[in-house]
């Protein structure tokens, strides 16, 4: 006989609500609210969770976490037993239960469900079949799935108006962070500029909900690079971003950053993100640059070989000594040129005379056009 009122006292259930939809909207008192996956829920986050209950007030679809696995996957009453007993969940939403924000900072309330119905349509384009090209162009840059959907990333297939708001197409990323809707980004589907904001958003803590207890929390150039590091370290560190390294901490934000111990800023090897991470480092005392020991960023030093779970636990050891390329020997990096990896373009010449390869192509945008690359694919040799 399965000890049920045992079981269901071990699991956090905002922890496998937010596992399976990534993190919360917002939170409304006791409450922590998601978008509902079991109905059209595009208007407001109907799904809520308080201590052991979930509860949609739209739907009316209710139960402890045995019923969300049963509903969500399908399970038998025994199968979800079976499940919750071998998952390890770590609370992190009541960690990450949001600072009080001055209303002055936050997004008007219209804006954001407005923003919340983009996301969740966006969403669904993305996990469609118009959004084969955009998954792919994510799991290229090493995003898992469960990555993909934990931070809500979706994929507008066209230039248009929707929900009210104009949004260019690409990659849509929301910035969900202390109960609110900040902002949406969109990763450009061609063109030479990358990015574009959708009008109506406010500069935000992007990954603020991760920093939870971490006494050590990086901070990265992009969210790109912050998704992709928290995916890889994000038990070990808070991974945070303002989105570029011209965009400044507002005051607002400074409460969430106060008990961190150690701030590792792992901008960009460029003129920018050096003139960024001297921004931090003079307005935070626990402020220290963390440098990529390959490429020009995190996602570079990923894709050529790095182990980021690594490299972070050997900065969080060097006790405040700079992290800097010297040290590269001591985290594994592979030149890996073999069929379909991307390489530094500073590479290719002792590459292709070593391993006879050949250049396909720079690194694509979703169109699978040339991008001005940092990497190229190779190819083995005739």
């Amino acid at each position: 006989m399965v000890d049920t009122k045992a079981l269901l006292e071990r699991v956090d259930l905002a922890a496998l609500i937010e596992r399976d939809l990534g993190y919360p909207v917002r939170r409304e008192g006791r409450w922590f609210k998601w978008i509902c996956p079991f109905h059209d829920d595009r208007k407001t986050p109907s799904l809520g969770v308080a201590g052991n209950r979930w509860k949609c007030f739209g739907c009316g679809s209710s139960g402890d976490a045995i019923d969300w696995l049963r509903k969500r996957e399908g399970l038998s009453f025994r199968e979800a037993c079976g499940r919750l007993g071998s998952i390890d969940l770590v609370p992190s939403s009541e960690k990450a239960a949001p600072h009080h924000m001055p209303s002055a900072s936050v997004p008007a309330t219209a804006w954001q469900e407005q923003a919340l119905d983009v996301v969740s349509n966006c969403q669904a384009t993305l996990w469609s079949d118009a959004g084969t090209k955009a998954r792919g162009w994510l799991n290229r840059r090493g995003l898992a799935k469960d990555t993909v959907r934990k931070w809500r990333l979706g994929f507008n297939p066209r230039a248009q108006k929707t929900s009210g708001l104009w949004v260019p197409r690409g990659i849509v990323i929301p910035c969900l962070a202390a109960g609110q809707t900040w902002y949406l980004k969109v990763r450009l589907a061609n063109g030479q500029t990358k990015y574009s904001q959708v009008s109506g958003g406010q500069t935000a803590l992007f990954g603020a909900d991760t920093i939870g207890n971490h006494s050590t929390v990086v901070v990265t150039e992009g969210e790109f690079d912050a998704m992709l590091l928290h995916q890889e370290a994000g038990d070990t560190v808070g991974v945070v971003t303002l989105g570029s390294a011209a965009a400044r901490l507002p005051d607002a934000w400074v409460p969430h950053l106060l008990g961190v111990q150690r701030l590792l800023v792992a901008y960009d090897t460029d003129a920018a993100g050096a003139e960024g991470a001297a921004i931090w480092e003079s307005i935070s005392a626990h402020a220290q640059r963390l440098v990529p020991l390959a490429g020009k960023d995190v996602t570079d030093f990923y894709l050529a070989g790095g182990d980021l779970r690594a490299w972070v636990q050997l900065a969080i050891a060097a006790d405040g000594d700079p992290i800097a390329a010297p040290v590269e020997t001591q985290v594994p990096i592979s030149r890996a040129p073999w069929v379909g990896q991307r390489v530094r373009i500073e590479d290719l010449p002792d590459l292709k005379a070593e391993y006879k390869l050949q250049v396909v192509g720079g690194d694509p945008d979703l169109d699978g056009k040339p991008w001005r690359p940092k990497l190229y694919l190779v190819e083995s040799g005739p």
